[in-house]
């Protein structure tokens, strides 16, 4: 299908595979990083010192939630480090909440319903980001932008934008990164030569079934694939099957509604995934065949061990993931462990890939004006943003002699973990390109993002964004459903025809027509406002 290979991100191929459907600017490193780095701080000030003279005389805290490997033995030390380079360049402070995976979605969901404040969120399509829209959850963001984010505009590519607007209104900012998408397996290198695998030999996911039969037999301490379903693992990474490369991908995920409608794109019209698509059903039902014949943990739908986790433990010996530009090399660094990866999908634009990491300004925020600058600076501080990302340098890395743009671990640590600060967060603030790379990585990484962005072709519906205000209640409902049944559907675990019944059923009972129809009006008048 030009399925639903949605969002690089957890979560969106995840939903996507529930029903089926299966379906994350380059500039330059090395040498020439200096010179990205003062061009981007000129930026920086242009959209903090404009032509607003914004008034920062009253020093601000501002509260920032986001997601990842959390808690970090060291965030104090990176957050003291933070705070006093906002002191300096906007007279605030963050106070930093970084919330595990496993609550995350929970702990959001209250902070917005108890007027708690949020000033800056992480606020991916994949995270019920329409549905907090149409709740006044967010801010809209374009008078703030164009008064203090003229250092966004100046560096992100115009498309990403796209992402984060709804009814002409933009609520979220993109972080700039890849603005494809594609999918790809990664696997321990040893086990691979081990066997004698031959990675280019894999075209779709079937094709996989001898290689899991070998690792069943021959490596009995290890699952064949770890899937998570409570948390947000899925096969969906990686999403062909002989089905959907016979359907030629005609599926697409519509960003904004529940992951159980989706676009035929040869029709046009809005289907019902799990009833509707014979590649939906046949992919649920390939995973119930796994799951019976051992491929998969056993406690698939209800461990709470994530895949990287299981990983990084030697319980399993491949992970799906997104691809981009040197990804297998980013992994391995992560996990401390040989990655090598299949070649995935060619990239293509969905708004659910333009909008799969964005940040956005609550409804709360103390002050959405010096929040805008704060997220002006992510998008154009190399200081700020490797802060974030990578910690302090002398304590979670240290510059590679000679290589101002390269970083390595300090003498006698192993992996980034065992530093104290390894959130795993890059992808989700500000500005990638403008981040140091890691020993190891490739000095034209920024480059290879650029030409895979350039190469990247859009999707029938991108720019469209589903708004759910007319049928929120049923969205609710529906997508609280879909969160009890996708852990089981999406990892074989119970029978599938008769999980399949009784989820259908549901959704039948709970407004999933009226959704639809929903969906399918406002994506006919969005394609009739196209040229």
């Amino acid at each position: 299908m030009r399925t639903t290979r949605s969002s690089g991100t957890v979560l969106a191929a995840l939903t996507a595979v529930i029903l089926g459907i299966t379906g994350c600017g380059g500039g330059n490193s090395g040498a020439n990083a200096p010179s990205k780095a003062e061009s981007t701080a000129a930026a920086a000030t242009a959209g903090t010192e404009g032509s607003t003279n914004p008034d920062t005389s009253t020093f601000r805290k501002l509260k920032v939630y986001t997601v990842g490997n959390f808690p970090q033995n060291d965030t104090k030390a990176v957050v003291d480090e933070i705070n006093k380079y906002l002191k300096e360049k906007i007279n605030a402070e963050i106070d930093f909440q970084g919330l595990p995976w496993s609550s995350w979605a929970e702990k959001m969901a209250l902070a917005y319903q108890s007027g708690e404040q949020v000033d800056l969120t992480f606020a991916p399509n994949w995270a019920d980001f329409a549905n907090n829209v149409a709740k006044g959850a967010f801010l809209p963001l374009d008078d703030l932008l164009a008064k203090y984010g003229q250092g966004i505009k100046e560096t992100l590519d115009p498309r990403f934008l796209d992402g984060g607007t709804v009814d002409g209104k933009i609520y979220a900012i993109p972080t700039n990164k890849e603005i494809g998408e594609s999918h790809t397996i990664m696997f321990r290198k040893d086990l691979v030569d081990k066997y004698g695998f031959d990675v280019n030999s894999i075209e779709t996911l079937e094709d996989l079934e001898p290689w899991l039969q070998t690792i069943k037999e021959k490596e009995p301490a290890i699952a064949p694939i770890w899937l998570s379903g409570s948390g947000s693992d899925t096969l969906g990474y990686f999403d062909k099957t002989r089905e959907s490369m016979k359907e030629n991908f005609r599926y697409e995920l519509v960003a904004g509604a529940p992951a159980g409608i989706v676009l035929d794109t040869k029709t046009d019209k809005m289907v019902i995934s799990s009833m509707e698509s014979d590649t939906a059903i046949y992919r649920m039902k390939l995973y119930g065949d796994w799951f019976s014949k051992g491929y998969i943990n056993k406690d698939a739908a209800t461990t709470k061990t994530s895949t990287e986790d299981a990983f990084k433990a030697g319980k399993t010996w491949m992970k799906f993931g997104s691809d981009k530009p040197d990804s297998d090399k980013e992994d391995s660094i992560a996990t401390g462990i040989e990655l090598v990866k299949l070649k995935g999908n060619e990239p293509e634009i969905s708004t659910a890939s333009v909008s799969n990491s964005m940040m956005a300004i609550g409804r709360t925020s103390i002050d959405p004006e010096r929040t805008m600058m704060l997220l002006n600076l992510l998008h154009t501080d190399p200081v700020l943003v490797n802060l974030i990302d990578f910690g302090v340098e002398g304590r979670q890395y240290v510059k590679v002699e000679g290589k101002e743009n390269f970083i390595k671990l300090p003498d006698g640590i192993a992996t980034r973990a065992d530093t104290g600060w390894a959130p795993g967060i890059e992808w989700m603030f500000g500005n990638q390109t403008i981040t140091y790379l890691w020993e190891g990585e490739s000095a034209d990484k920024w480059e290879k993002f650029k030409a895979y962005n350039e190469s990247a072709h859009k999707v029938k519906s991108f720019g469209f964004n589903f708004n759910t205000d007319a049928v929120k209640t049923q969205v609710s409902v529906v997508s609280n459903i879909i969160k009890e049944f996708r852990p089981l559907l999406e990892t074989g675990s119970l029978g599938v025809d008769k999980v399949l019944t009784e989820y259908n059923k549901k959704l039948k009972a709970n407004g999933i027509e009226e959704i639809r129809a929903e969906v399918q009006k406002q994506y006919d008048a969005w394609k009739a406002k196209q040229s």
